[in-house]
């Protein structure tokens, strides 16, 4: 095993039978060398791990930079990240979807970027694939943190954390993790505070990461209780980080315009529409 990539790439692995050969292979082909792949099997209960071994077959040049995590147990996207996260040697970490694929000169421009730009954080666009098209969604990312964080709170910056490529100290540095049980917007409470930490933030206007909307089993299909809690949940860390870093009046206008966004899913979406819960959560911004 590679002991000093430039690169971690975390693979949580849970029902992705159809997809996770096009996902291995567009990153074992990565026009850059020096990284490490780290998949994190949750007990999928089908054969995307099966598959994930037959494809590393044909990449013996990989074979050493590659690393599967077994879960004993089912533990959730969120818990899946931090395992990755526990092994992860790369000087910048970054995280793929296992139903998702990336372009072959990914990483390898991202990386330059962060050098030479001495950036802590690099952002790209990215695709939206759907059946019959593609369409780019262009990120245009600030180079000033607290701008950035602005811009994810209104929804300007997609809260992935797959199109950004993260200096590793910033986990450190902010003991940043993904909450235990959290699957829906575990990734926004991460970025806003691994931003929060950052120093310069780049951007390679780009699309690099191809976010698959045919999964009929993908979890942004539709939306649960579950998922609605996950959402409320977020938003409530991103509140005490805020308030624990003294930072709340700084961002309160743009934290107000993510809550509402979560407030309507109670009025907007019928699977889990309940006024009296659009009322009760922070009342004082209706």
């Amino acid at each position: 095993m590679n002991k000093n990539p430039l690169v971690s790439v975390i693979v949580p692995i849970y029902g992705v039978e159809p997809y996770i050969e096009k996902c291995a292979r567009s990153l074992f082909e990565q026009s850059l060398e020096n990284m490490e792949f780290i998949f994190v099997n949750d007990c999928t209960p089908d054969k995307s791990v099966e598959i994930l071994r037959q494809v590393i077959e044909d990449y013996p040049r990989r074979y050493l930079q590659i690393q599967i995590i077994e879960h004993e147990e089912n533990r959730g996207l969120a818990m899946a990240r931090n395992s990755g996260l526990l092994i992860a040697k790369g000087e910048y970490i970054i995280h793929c979807d296992s139903d998702d694929w990336v372009e072959r000169e990914m990483y390898e421009k991202m990386i330059k970027k962060a050098f030479d730009d001495k950036a802590d954080i690099v952002g790209c666009d990215f695709y939206y694939d759907y059946v019959d098209r593609l369409v780019i969604h262009r990120q245009h990312f600030p180079n000033d943190n607290i701008q950035c964080i602005v811009e994810l709170l209104e929804g300007k910056l997609h809260g992935s954390m797959c199109n950004k490529l993260i200096n590793r100290k910033l986990y450190s540095l902010g003991h940043v993790r993904f909450f235990d049980g959290i699957n829906m917007w575990e990734d926004i409470v991460a970025i806003i505070s691994l931003c929060f930490y950052a120093g310069k933030i780049a951007y390679v206007s780009q699309p690099f990461y191809h976010y698959v909307q045919y999964n009929s089993a993908s979890i942004i299909r539709d939306v649960t209780t579950k998922q609605m809690d996950d959402m409320i949940y977020a938003c409530r860390n991103i509140e005490s980080f805020f308030v624990q870093n003294n930072s709340f009046d700084k961002f309160k206008f743009h934290f107000i315009s993510l809550v509402l966004g979560v407030k309507f899913y109670l009025v907007l979406r019928e699977e889990v529409r309940d006024y009296n819960r659009f009322h009760c959560l922070w009342p004082e911004i209706d």
